[in-house]
């Protein structure tokens, strides 16, 4: 294919896909700088991390990691999802707007259309014709299982994945190094976008490394270093050092994932959509579920179909072959490949016929993965390309014009089956109390904890907390004791209990063991126990009234 014709397929499959996206995401996608897929502490942390990326980007650029919440610590972004690669679309609109919803919400609806193109791309590398390639698209950038993740940024920022296995694909089938080096480029980009896709592209690059050494690909080491060479070294280094902080976070921290004895999904998440076709589907047919689905897993209909026409109708090598032209065609087979990838991804979160995810996920890189379920991204881009190799295979003897008529139809059944709107939000604005706001106007550096605290015994509220106090610092960009994140060191969970009683003395000694600062108190929180506690914090003697505003007051922490 001439350069010039692949540019204008993308250009048009791009501008399709954008318009998809904003239907498929309606009416959330009208009011993206005012609502969000959820209110809830997981949303919050997209936020506030993209939010800290601007931030550093500008102030402190070779120290992103040493971000403000988890005070006394450094290298506190590495507890979580960094983001970086994310944070490259959203800063400017954070800098231009000064609205981080609007950022996150804007990148998270482009990753959509990026996964489609994305997609698309692979599939065309793959020789699949354009209406295949496009249905491809379509199903990794809309099926439930992806779509409806949209508002988990880690997990919908997957579409450098089809990116680097496309360019990959095409080393193993042309042996130029331009397309080595791009792949390379590319793992790099979904490494610094996240760490969940960083897996399951590597476990896709790995799995497909193997596919061509298998069957016949010449190893050529000392060609394929050469290949890589100091431009590979050059691209592959963001990953590698985006993977440090992390690694360093597992040894010194201590903060290493165990193995979550529920974590495997329930046989209802394999059935459950949000889409109102299948909902339909299942009052119908099937009734209520004994037990509420933890994930939407359920592919959909249409591309199980499709899959299983490209998987059953696919030419077999004729017996009279030669081995090692059998090897050669099983080699470009790239439907058993991805159906074998398909099946790989997918034995990572079923229980049966055994529990793969038991033995693997102390594994480097899989241990990363916190919800085994997730792998469901990686299923439905195998099961994407098989969909585009079946509509080759439904389209191959038709004309040109019947092709385009059936894709069509295809599409359209596809977007009305995984159709979920109102796909809504809800409101939600970050508005740091003045109080916060007031801190900003103070000598810097310094260090912040909010009160009051709720009971260490209410886990859902004590989160919440700790998430909106993760938005008040988004006022100042100061150091917080706050902090919100599946892996969690022991002074923070000590002292999120303690702080529950505060201003007893254990708080205020474990305040001061963490370098606190200020301590910012949200009187209207208290209701009617603030004056009892207003007269407790006189009585320390620990603290010193510095600023009113409205009902928020700031103390500063004295030393002992």
């Amino acid at each position: 294919m001439r350069i010039g014709a692949e540019q204008r397929e993308l250009a048009i499959a791009t501008a399709a896909y954008a318009v998809l996206t904003l239907v498929m995401a309606l009416p959330f996608s009208l009011s993206p700088g005012t609502t969000i897929l959820g209110d809830v502490p997981d949303a919050h942390v997209y936020m506030w991390t993209l939010g800290w990326d601007a931030y550093a980007f500008l102030h402190q650029p070779l120290h992103i990691f040493d971000a403000n919440i988890y005070a006394p610590y450094a290298n506190t972004l590495a507890y979580s999802e960094n983001l970086i690669g994310s944070a490259f679309f959203s800063s400017p609109i954070i800098w231009l707007t000064g609205n981080i919803v609007l950022a996150v919400n804007l990148t998270a609806l482009l990753s959509c259309v990026l996964c489609g193109v994305g997609a698309f791309f692979l599939a065309r590398r793959l020789h699949i014709g354009v209406g295949g390639a496009f249905v491809c698209g379509v199903i990794f950038a809309f099926a439930s299982p992806r779509f409806v993740r949209m508002g988990q940024l880690h997990m919908t920022a997957t579409q450098w994945i089809p990116f680097s296995l496309a360019f990959l694909h095409s080393y193993f089938e042309g042996g130029r190094r331009r397309d080595l080096l791009l792949a390379i480029g590319f793992f790099s980009l979904q490494a610094l976008a996240s760490g969940h896709g960083a897996v399951y592209l590597l476990l896709s690059t790995l799995a497909l490394i193997a596919w061509q050494l298998l069957f016949g690909a010449p190893l050529a080491l000392r060609q394929r270093l050469r290949d890589v060479g100091v431009a590979g070294a050059y691209l592959i280094a963001p990953a590698v050092w985006v993977i440090m902080p992390y690694r360093f976070s597992q040894s010194e921290a201590g903060l290493r994932r165990g193995y979550l004895s529920d974590a495997l999904p329930t046989i209802e998440s394999f059935l459950a959509s949000p889409s109102r076709f299948h909902q339909l589907l299942q009052e119908r047919f099937w009734g209520p579920f004994a037990h509420e689905a933890d994930a939407y897993l359920f592919p959909g209909i249409l591309v199980m179909v499709l899959a299983a026409i490209a998987i059953v109708s696919w030419p077999a090598r004729p017996s009279f072959a030669k081995a090692s032209e059998g090897r050669r065609r099983m080699r470009d087979n790239f439907v058993a490949f991805y159906a074998l990838l398909g099946v790989i991804a997918t034995a990572m979160f079923v229980s049966w016929p055994f529990a793969l995810w038991n033995q693997v996920y102390w594994l480097p890189g899989l241990n990363f993965i916190r919800i085994p379920s997730r792998f469901v991204i990686l299923t439905m881009l195998a099961l994407s390309v098989l969909a585009g190799y079946g509509v080759d295979r439904i389209t191959v003897r038709l004309s040109k014009s019947m092709a385009a008529a059936t894709t069509a139809v295809l599409v359209a059944l596809l977007l009305a089956e995984y159709n979920a709107y109102p796909f809504a939000g809800v409101p939600f604005a970050i508005n740091p109390p003045a109080i916060d706001r007031w801190l900003d106007t103070q000598p810097k550096p310094f260090t912040v904890a909010e009160v009051p605290a709720p009971s260490a015994t209410d886990f859902g509220e004590l989160e919440r907390h700790q998430t909106r106090s993760m938005l008040h610092s988004t006022a100042h960009w100061q150091k917080t004791i706050h902090g919100y994140s599946s892996l969690r060191r022991p002074l923070h969970d000590r002292l999120y209990a303690e702080m529950s009683t505060f201003p007893d003395a254990t708080s205020v000694a474990s305040l001061r063991e963490a370098g606190v600062t200020y301590v910012v108190v949200h009187t209207e929180d208290y209701g009617d126990r603030w004056r009892a506690v207003e007269e407790e914090i006189a009585k320390t003697g620990a603290f010193k009234l510095e600023h009113v505003e409205g009902s928020g007051r700031v103390y500063s922490l004295l030393p002992p």
